[in-house]
Order: C-alpha cells, then structure tokens, then sequence
C-alpha cells in the first residue's frame, strides 16, 4: 500500500437510497479517524478533526473540494482535511482524549465534526430533500462502550442553528431539531454483521440465514479500537474492544520510530499531512541543510506489527478459531491488513473470511458498518 492510501478521505458521493415515506434516515459514525454517514441521497465521509478559526482571516488560495467550513454564533471552525492543512504551523494543542478518549463527547470539537455530518447528511440533491421529512439518527458505538449512548444522544439532540461551507460553494444556513427519542445507538460490529446479511435496497439475503446458524466472529478493526463480536447460532455469546490494537496503535509506533530514527518529533494528527508524500523534512539548523527521507518503509512495518498483534490477540481468544466458521471484516484498517489476512488463513479450508460490504462492492469496505445502520433504521421505520 501507499502511505496516501492511509490517509482519511473526503467523499460525498450522491445515490439514491431507499426510504420510507415521511421520514429522513440517517446512518452516522462518529468515528477517531473519520465521520462517515450514509443518507437516502448520499453516502460522505471526511476526517474527525476539526480547529477554530479566527473569522477575519484573509483566504488567499482556492477553496478546494475537500475544504469544510462551521459556523455558528461561537466562531468558525474548519473542519476534516482543512483542519489538518492548521498543523503545519506546528500549533497543536489538542490532547488525546479530546480526540481518541471517551471523554470527547463534550469537546467543542467532537459537536462540530457530529452536526457537520449530520448537516451533509440532510444536503438535498438530486436524489431528495428532508424537507418536511422526520429526522432520525442511527448511530453506534464500541462494543464495550455502549453506556456512552446517552452521553452522545445528549450533545446531538435538540434545536441546532449553524452553517457549513463545502469547498467553493455558498454558506448553507441550518435550522433543525432532533428528538433524543429518534436517536438510536448499537454496537458498532454489529452494523457489519447487517450489512454483509442485506442487498442494495436493504432486504435480507438468504445468506443472513446462513450467518445466524453459524458461529461467526465480526472483526472490525477501527482507528481508536479494534471491536470483535462473536455470535455463536444466532446468539451473542462475547463482545471485546481494544484500544491497543488499532490504526491509531499504527500510527502511535509510526510517530515513534520516526522520532527515533530522525529525531523528528510528530504528532498522530500531524501524520495526516505527511501521508500524501510518505515524507518529512528534516532541517539541520545549524548547518543550514534539510533533507527529505520517506516513512513509507515504517509505516508499512507497523502496519503488519499491529496486524499480527491483533492475530495473536484473536488466536488465543477464540482457540485458533477451531470453531469458528466465518469471519466478517470491516473498516479501512482491515483493507490494509487484508493481505496479511489472507495469508494467515490460506490453509483453514472451512474457514470463510467475507469483506462486509461483500453485497455492495460499489461501496468502500469504510461505509459498511454505516451501511448497516442506515438499513437497519430504514426498517425499523417501515415496521413501525
């Protein structure tokens, strides 16, 4: 893989989705790395990160597609790709648990990111409007975090008055109120397990049959957790979440190795603006001379390190999966350990190893958790 094949990516991308009557359903994942959401008009995603800006800053360049802009009466903020463009001037001071610890929920950061998504979401195109449409929200969380529920349901429930500012456009006025009723969470590998049972127009498969009479594993590797769910004949016998084991762990290794190697001292979000060349900088001051070197080499290093940790984890939890008759991986982390995978399991011949988006290859392997909880909300609304 290329180090750029790393970095988080801004897409909003129009289709047509089914929905029913009344109502507009949206799948949301607040992700570390990313916020992902699926729309009945669009799926989108940019990256979770987002800083203030002064309001009366002089813009000299070209908005790009990617750039993101909040306003509200509190300040401006730019968000995703934008956001990351502030680091180079080597400012931050965001710690680690307003970005990856549980205790974000109440940043300024965190409201940002969440209404962004939620107001791309409701963008109308062509596919549809929300107009006089009822919002509900599909949300999840870590398996073992699902007590935070609450804490998110709190910031993103009310009345939201904001604008947002995609790339060279307009500024887009937002008005809306969301009922904490109408926002629902579940656990995050469990919108794998639906995604990978359902075909385009979210009806189950004969194959989702199939999955709940045997014993299946969900593997979803994110950027701040690795989650694992584990269904035995329909029931859900184990869930795990680890810190430890994830992209975040990849980059963490990265930014020490490079400091190490280069005495170059970086920051997991400084990463990003590194991952388009796979190069730093390094300035000799006192001899006036700076030299670029490519981190691709340990990046990659790190990439399969965490990989095989997470087997080995996996290994010793689950008995070498002696019984387990599928595993079903999701997530852009999996997609970067998907070889190592294969080469892991190559010679257990009853043992089924299927992508989570196996029933809608036109969407990236990163929207299908989300995909689940679009689907599942979806119809949760039509039996209702």
């Amino acid at each position: 893989m290329k180090t750029s094949d790393f970095k988080t990516k801004t897409i909003i991308e129009a289709r047509n989705f089914p929905r029913p009557e009344g109502h507009w359903p949206l799948g949301l994942d607040i992700g570390y790395s990313a916020v992902k959401g699926m729309s009945p008009n669009k799926v989108f995603c940019f990256p979770a990160y987002a800083r203030e800006i002064p309001q009366n800053r002089e813009i000299l360049k070209t908005a790009d597609d990617s750039d993101i802009r909040y306003l509200d009466e509190d300040g401006m903020w730019s968000v995703g790709a934008l956001a990351y463009d502030e680091l180079y001037a080597k400012t931050a001071d965001d710690s680690d648990e307003e970005l990856y610890g549980r205790k974000r929920y109440y940043s300024k950061m965190f409201k940002v990111i969440s209404l962004t998504g939620i107001a791309i979401g409701l963008m109308a195109n062509a596919f549809g409007s929300p107009r006089h449409k009822k919002i509900s929200i599909q949300g999840g969380l870590p398996a073992k975090y699902d007590a935070d529920g609450e804490l998110v349901r709190d910031v993103l429930s009310g009345t939201h008055r904001f604008e947002i500012q995609l790339g060279k456009g307009q500024w887009q006025k937002f008005e809306f109120t969301v009922s904490g009723n109408d926002i629902y969470f579940m656990a995050q590998p469990l919108g794998a397990l639906l995604s990978a049972s359902i075909d385009k127009n979210g009806k189950q498969l004969p194959t989702a049959g199939r999955y709940f009479r045997q014993n299946l594993i969900i593997f979803d590797p994110g950027f701040g957790t690795l989650d694992e769910y584990t269904v035995t004949r329909g029931q859900v016998t184990d869930t795990g979440t680890y810190p430890e084991l994830a992209m975040k762990e990849v980059f963490r290794r990265t930014c020490r190795d490079i400091k190490n190697q280069y005495n170059y001292e970086i920051t997991i979000p400084e990463l990003q603006n590194h991952l388009e060349t796979g190069t730093i900088k390094v300035v000799d001051r006192k001899q006036m001379k700076s030299k670029k070197y490519s981190i691709e080499d340990i990046l990659d290093k790190n990439r399969i390190g965490v990989c095989r940790d997470a087997i080995e984890k996996m290994k010793s939890i689950h008995d070498y999966f002696s019984k387990c008759d599928c595993i079903i991986a999701t997530g852009g982390t999996y997609d970067a350990w998907a070889d190592e995978f294969k080469e892991t399991f190559k010679d257990m011949e009853d043992l089924m190893i299927a992508p989570a988006n196996i029933n809608d290859t036109s969407l990236s392997n990163v929207f299908s958790i989300v995909r689940g909880y679009y689907f599942f909300l979806v119809n949760q609304l039509k039996r209702n």
